[in-house]
């Protein structure tokens, strides 16, 4: 059986031969590039665009405008959650504005309830009086 390592496993010493000549490369286009004419470092220079087919430019046309089309689309959406938000925030003080004043009406209701059967028992009180003069005129 062969017991070579992990084929994705890369043995340092691969790394740095690896290194080596890439730093090899690197200083032969250096030297060409500064010793050689006009003509070959043009052949060096990377080009600053890639050709793409018509298929190709028209798909990725075609994508950002639908990208731009969803970004219109979520500020849109944006926009309408902070409407809402601030609908929300006007209904709940709304709320809050009305539950206080129930509460309040409640807290007058029972004062007048209160108020009434305290003059209920009062008026009772003077009639059961008024009775009692009645039968005992000589107390009153």
């Amino acid at each position: 059986m062969d017991r070579r390592s992990w084929p994705w496993k890369k043995k340092s010493s691969d790394k740095v031969a690896a290194e080596r000549a890439v730093t090899a490369s690197d200083s032969a286009g250096a030297s060409l590039a500064s010793g050689g004419s006009q003509g070959d470092q043009d052949k060096y220079k990377k080009p600053n665009f890639v050709q793409i087919s018509v298929e190709s430019y028209s798909h990725l046309t075609g994508l950002e405008d639908q990208v731009k089309t969803y970004e219109d689309q979520v500020s849109n959406l944006e926009d309408e959650v902070k409407e809402l938000n601030e609908k929300l925030s006007e209904a709940r003080s709304d709320m809050t504005t009305k539950e206080n004043l129930v509460k309040q009406h409640a807290k007058v209701a029972e004062e007048a309830v209160s108020g009434w059967e305290k003059a209920e028992a009062e008026a009772l009180a003077l009639k059961n009086h008024l009775e009692s003069c009645d039968t005992f005129k000589a107390y009153c």
